[in-house]
């Protein structure tokens, strides 16, 4: 039985699993073309092996990694806006144990809802993810991605803000 069928049986046996890509034991560069910008690499690998491999061909991963050390699965499941642009295509084990396939690894693929970029940041609440899918850019291409700036907004837009909340509070459509 190979590893993926192993954790979809995990999957299918437990009643509530939480389970993050550093336990997977499932890491490695899956496929990499650097002449089209492109990597495929399981859940568990670690940033710094497909930094190495990446730099080998001058080239980085387009969004901010907070640690080299951390898995690429526990980075994409606690991910942002700047690597969900980057995400390609998923591969995912949901709640009933079935394999599922997201996107793929082409930079133009638009057809129905785009699961890849929604499990950006779900912290794996919403399926395993075993395989991702990301487009790379040559290092040259901009700085080094850094953590997204915090912007404070000014008192006449929070004053707005405000006024608008007196007479139309958004939450209550989800209530």
């Amino acid at each position: 039985m190979g590893r993926i069928a192993e954790l979809q049986q995990m999957v299918r046996d437990s009643e509530h699993l939480h389970i993050n890509s550093d336990l997977l034991d499932y890491a490695g560069i899956i496929e990499y073309h650097p002449e089209e910008l492109i990597i495929t690499v399981k859940a568990g690998t670690k940033i710094f092996d497909i930094q190495s491999a990446l730099a080998k061909n001058g080239q980085i991963l387009p969004f901010f990694i907070k640690s080299n050390h951390s898995s690429i699965g526990a980075t994409y499941a606690n991910g942002g806006q700047d690597l969900s642009d980057s995400v390609l295509g998923v591969k995912i084990i949901d709640g009933t144990g079935a394999l599922l396939n997201f996107g793929a690894a082409v930079m133009k693929n638009v057809a129905g809802y785009d699961v890849a970029r929604l499990l950006v940041g779900s912290k794996g609440n919403l399926a395993m993810i075993v395989q991702i899918s990301f487009k790379v850019i040559p290092k040259g291409y901009f700085n080094k991605p850094s953590a997204p700036k915090k912007h404070s907004t000014p008192a006449s837009i929070q004053k707005i803000e405000a006024k608008l909340a007196a007479v139309f509070d958004p939450r209550g459509i989800f209530q």
